[in-house]
This record gives C-alpha cells, sequence and structure tokens, in this order.
C-alpha cells in the first residue's frame, strides 16, 4: 500500500520535468561577466528558489511510494534515514519501489547540503567561486532528477520524458573527459619532468592551453577549470615572450602548476553520469572478456567502440585504448576492475 494518494506517478513526473527546466534556464555562465552584485541580486536567488522547489518535489515522491504505514523520516541530514523494514517488499517491483525511495532519499540529502552551503556563504567569497557553486548545484539538481524520473517511468511503464537529456548531458560530459586528456597528454608527450628542457616543456603546454581554450567544449568547462588555464595560459605566454632563459626555478614551479591542474582535471571523472556510464561499460567489458564459456581472442569490435568512450579515465585506461589492437585481453582485467571497485561520487 502506498503512503501519500493525494498525487499520482504522472504528476509526480510531471514535477521532476518542471524543476529540471526551471534549473536549465538558469544560465550560470551569463554572470561570469556580471557584476558581483548581479550574483547575489539575481542568481543566488534563482538557485536557493530552485533547490527550494526540487527538495519540495523528492519530499513528495518519498510520502507516495513509502508505505503508509512507515513513519516519515526526520533526519534529513542522513542519507540513509527513513528507510526502515516498513520498506522491505519482496520481488522485482518492490526492489524497484526500494530503488525510487533510495534515490529520492539520496537526491534530496544532496540537495539540502547544496542548499545549507547557500545559507552560509561568506560574504567576502569572490563571485567566481559562488558562481562554481550555483553550477555544480544546477548539474547536481538536473542529474538527480533525471535519475528518479528514469526510476518512477521504469515502475510505472511511463514514457521517460528526461531520458533523452541524460544522454545529452551525459555526451557532453564525454567529450570534455576527451578534451580534458588530449590536453593532459599533449603536455606530457615529453614526460613529466621539466629539469633538462624547461622552454620545451612549456611550450607544449601552451599549445595545449591553446588547444583545450579553442574546443567547441571549452564552454562546458566548469568556471574554476576555466579561470586556471586562463591565468596558466597567460602566465605560460609571459614566461616563453620573454627572455627568462636564465630564471629556471620560475619556470619549473609554472610547470609543476601545470601538472596539478592536469591532475585536478581528472576529476571529471567523479561525475555521476560519467560515473554510471563507467561502470555499466566496464561491467559489460569484465563480462564479455572474462566470464563467457569461450573468452574472445580479441576485443569484439562492438566492445571495442564503447570501451573507446573511458578514454580519459586513467593513464592506464588510455594507453590500453591507444594500443587495443596490439594488447591482451589479460591486460584489460585490473583497469577494469579499478572502474568497478570505484566508490560512488558526484560534483
Amino acid at each position: 500500500m502506498r503512503g501519500d494518494q493525494s498525487m499520482n506517478p504522472q504528476d509526480l513526473q510531471q514535477s521532476l520535468i518542471r524543476v529540471v527546466e526551471r534549473a536549465r534556464g538558469i544560465d550560470v555562465r551569463h554572470y561570469e561577466w556580471r557584476e558581483q552584485t548581479a550574483v547575489q541580486r539575481e542568481l543566488l536567488p534563482a538557485i536557493r528558489d530552485s533547490l527550494c522547489e526540487a527538495i519540495e518535489v523528492l519530499n513528495q515522491v518519498v510520502a507516495y511510494y513509502r508505505p503508509a504505514e512507515e513513519p516519515a523520516a526526520a533526519g534529513l541530514d542522513d542519507p540513509g534515514a527513513g528507510r526502515g523494514p516498513g520498506l522491505t517488499r519482496s520481488g522485482d517491483a518492490g526492489d524497484r519501489v526500494q530503488r525510487i525511495v533510495d534515490l529520492a532519499y539520496m537526491a534530496r540529502w544532496e540537495l539540502h547540503r547544496e542548499q545549507e552551503g547557500f545559507g552560509q556563504l561568506p560574504p567576502d567569497k569572490e563571485a567566481w567561486a559562488v558562481i562554481v557553486d550555483c553550477g555544480r548545484a544546477c548539474r547536481r539538481l538536473i542529474t538527480s532528477a533525471i535519475a528518479v524520473e528514469d526510476a518512477v517511468c521504469a515502475y510505472e511503464g511511463l514514457h521517460r520524458t528526461l531520458h533523452a537529456l541524460y544522454h545529452r548531458e551525459l555526451g557532453r560530459s564525454l567529450e570534455v573527459r576527451r578534451a580534458y586528456a588530449v590536453f593532459r597528454h599533449t603536455i606530457m608527450a615529453g614526460g613529466p619532468s621539466a629539469a633538462d628542457d624547461v622552454r620545451d616543456h612549456l611550450r607544449r603546454a601552451a599549445i595545449g592551453i591553446a588547444q583545450l581554450v579553442g574546443s567547441g567544449v571549452y564552454g562546458e568547462l566548469r568556471a574554476s577549470d576555466r579561470m586556471r588555464l586562463e591565468d596558466l595560459r597567460g602566465r605560460v605566454n609571459e614566461w616563453l615572450s620573454g627572455d627568462r632563459e636564465g630564471d629556471t626555478l620560475t619556470g619549473l614551479r609554472l610547470w609543476q602548476d601545470i601538472q596539478n591542474i592536469a591532475e585536478l582535471l581528472l576529476e571529471v571523472n567523479k561525475r555521476a553520469e560519467l560515473r554510471e556510464h563507467d561502470q555499466a561499460v566496464a561491467a559489460e567489458a569484465y563480462t564479455r572478456l572474462f566470464h563467457g564459456e569461450q573468452p574472445p581472442q580479441r576485443i569484439p569490435q562492438d566492445l571495442e567502440a564503447r570501451l573507446r568512450n573511458l578514454f580519459g579515465r586513467d593513464e592506464e585506461l588510455d594507453r590500453l585504448i591507444a594500443k587495443a589492437d596490439s594488447s591482451s585481453i589479460a591486460d584489460w582485467r585490473q583497469p577494469l576492475e579499478r572502474v568497478l571497485e570505484s566508490p560512488g561520487c558526484s560534483l
């Protein structure tokens, strides 16, 4: 027996679609060129209102799918709060209802954390940092609502309206990760140490940064990443254009900063849609390569195409993907296991 009967699944789905459309309507990047007062006066209220509405919709989802006899959960600071014995049901249908409730609880917890963060912003926090927080909150709201709508539709037999949006978001994230990987491989082509030839390493870094800034996905990068890259580009160009051959120490420090941001960009792998995609691809590949009755001698062509979408995940996978024709099947075991064992995490 369901809990709150004041709504039906179609109402819940429309509410989820509405909060996603509202969040997508907030042009966070527009405020990168606005004065700080506009961020405080326009952007922050819009984000806070969107979070409040999304949390209320998630409350409705939980109330509808929680059994009527189960008391409402009071602890919103715990993603597992409210999952009591009343939720235990038998069969596949019960598992799917459990998934809806679990996703809604987790999403609500994450959005409450975002909401609390905006309530505790230091008055002197720089505008760009606030914009970064706003962009993250919008992304988290959208991906959470898509996941809950997907689970509701799977159980209720409804058409998944937000599913296409999920694939667009995933496609953009894959392109961003690929661009980051190309940048990383470009700057590291000469090796990690710049002690022997600082100028050559910084020249290669300048090329990599210019390629990334000029790529079609540059606008999809987080504001914080774009600001770091722009700062590095200016510093690298200044070093290269001046008579700095004798200033090796400054060049080495600059190279270290470039390496640091290259590592920082790997955090793109924490995006929820990428984590879910990567684990699905890794699970399929692991099953087909190592659990079949007759393991293949080489990677099937269709699976190789899927594995290419893991490019940028880590250095070992990148090497295997680049040499898929010549690598052995056994070489894939540990890298795929790492993906499958990676903890759940989102930005």
